[in-house]
């Protein structure tokens, strides 16, 4: 399924890797003059809203998990709460530069297929979390592998913490991805390629999250910001 489904995803998270890697996992930086040490606190901000004052919290902290690490800021400010912190990206490319950002931390970087964890055993980890990643992917069923793989890595008292586009209109998000992917084959998009499917990704319903996370067999037992693009949840084990 990854292979399949996930190439296109590969192909140009490594193409925005080469060419601005730092704007592209945070599209709010200027293009040409990215602020590194804004970026970089945007990495304990992210780590705050997935810890502090959730409705659940890790009852360990061994192990903390990321999908999706591009540059590794997350993965960095985690490496302060967590004994150990494995990063999964679909780009080689954003994992070795990630390298210098998490240098000299407890931090192992992995390459993923886009839509699996390889490499961690089950029950491993503490923490999964994502942030800005699910947004991103176009495929439905790439999303629910994610989370059917939070789930099997998950200790017992561990949290997945996670962001998605919750806005309403999932139906008409495709079809007008659809119709802007066409307008950039024609070379009159977005200079920058976010009108692509692979930037564009999915505003997924509420319960479509709830049935991936029953399939898993997690729960979810928080909610913020729902309707929105940056809707936040937090689930455990069942």
């Amino acid at each position: 399924m990854a292979s399949s489904r996930t190439a296109s995803m590969r192909a140009y998270w490594e193409e925005r890797a080469r060419l601005n890697a730092a704007f592209y996992v945070d599209t709010s930086l200027d293009y040409d003059a990215p602020d590194m040490e804004r970026f970089l606190e945007t990495g304990r901000v992210v780590v705050g809203l997935a810890l502090d004052d959730a409705p659940a919290t890790p009852a360990q902290t061994r192990t903390a998990v990321e999908i999706g690490c591009g540059l590794g800021r997350i993965c960095r400010a985690l490496s302060e709460r967590f004994d150990t912190v494995i990063g999964y990206d679909i780009s080689a490319e954003m994992l070795q530069q990630a390298k210098a950002v998490v240098e000299g931390r407890q931090v192992d970087l992995r390459l993923t297929d886009g839509a699996s964890l390889p490499g961690l055993d089950d029950g491993a980890a503490d923490l999964v979390v994502t942030f800005t990643v699910f947004q991103h992917i176009p495929d439905l069923d790439v999303i629910r592998s994610y989370i059917a793989e939070a789930g099997r890595v998950l200790a017992p008292g561990g949290v997945f913490a996670f962001q998605w586009n919750n806005t309403p209109g999932s139906r008409r998000w495709r079809a007008r991805r659809a119709v802007m992917a066409a307008v950039q084959r024609l070379g009159r998009g977005d200079r920058y390629g976010r009108d692509q499917p692979e930037f564009l990704g999915s505003r997924v319903p509420l319960p479509v999250i709830d049935a991936a996370l029953a399939d898993a067999g997690l729960v979810r037992v928080g909610l913020r910001d729902p309707d929105q693009l940056f809707t936040w949840a937090w689930a455990t084990r069942a």
